[in-house]
Order: structure tokens, then C-alpha cells, then sequence
């Protein structure tokens, strides 16, 4: 007997998915305005405005370009930033980075090779 198709297994919340995914900004796309997810981000393309991931990482790529105004729990930038990134955690400035403005987070890793130009304040 074929299965029944006419009535699947409904899942618990039809309009979230089963766990948190990543939400993603291709390389090619370019975006003017405010961001807000409550999931991880990663981008790849570029990115001018306000940027608020409060539960999740915001992940800037290699070959990224971001202009914006940063508020996040955790930061990991591989590509370029200019602007201000206030991590609620922590902030991850790799060595293929190049960042010009400021970080404010309670804990931050500058890798030997990142560029950074501009001020830290550590705070609990």
C-alpha cells in the first residue's frame, strides 16, 4: 500500500524550521539598509548600514566589504569592516582582516597580520 501523501506529519511549527539555520549574503549581492536576524549571519558580499544579530555570530568573510554599525554576540571578521562592533562575548579579528573603526566586547582576539586601525574598550 502506497504511504499516505494527503497527510504528512505535521511538524511542530510549520512556519520555523526544526533548528536555527545561518542566514547568508551571497558574494555578489550588495545591500543598503538595516539588518536584523535572531540566527548566525555570514557575509559575503557587501553590506552598508546597521547590522543586529543579538542571539547569534556575524561572520564577515574574506573578500567581504561592510560599512555599518555592528551590534552582536560574537564577531569574526576575516574580510574588511568599517564601522563600530559592539559583541556582547567576543570579537575575532583574523589575520586576513582589515577593520577601521571600533570594537567594544568583553573579550577579542586580534590575529598576528589583521589590519586594525581604531580603539578597544573591554567591558563585562
Amino acid at each position: 500500500m502506497p504511504p499516505d501523501t494527503h497527510n504528512p506529519s505535521p511538524s511542530p511549527d510549520p512556519g520555523r524550521p526544526a533548528s536555527p539555520g545561518v542566514t547568508r549574503l551571497g558574494s555578489t549581492a550588495v545591500l543598503t539598509g538595516d539588518i536584523e536576524t535572531h540566527e548566525d549571519m555570514l557575509i559575503e558580499g557587501r553590506v552598508q548600514g546597521k547590522i543586529t544579530v543579538p542571539s547569534g555570530t556575524l561572520t564577515v568573510a574574506k573578500g567581504a566589504r561592510v560599512e555599518a554599525e555592528v551590534r552582536v554576540r560574537s564577531f569574526v571578521l576575516h574580510g574588511e569592516l568599517k564601522g563600530t562592533v559592539r559583541a556582547g562575548e567576543r570579537a575575532l579579528i583574523s589575520e586576513t582582516a582589515e577593520m577601521t573603526g571600533d570594537v567594544v566586547t568583553p573579550k577579542i582576539t586580534i590575529a598576528n597580520g589583521a589590519r586594525f586601525t581604531g580603539g578597544i574598550r573591554m567591558k563585562e
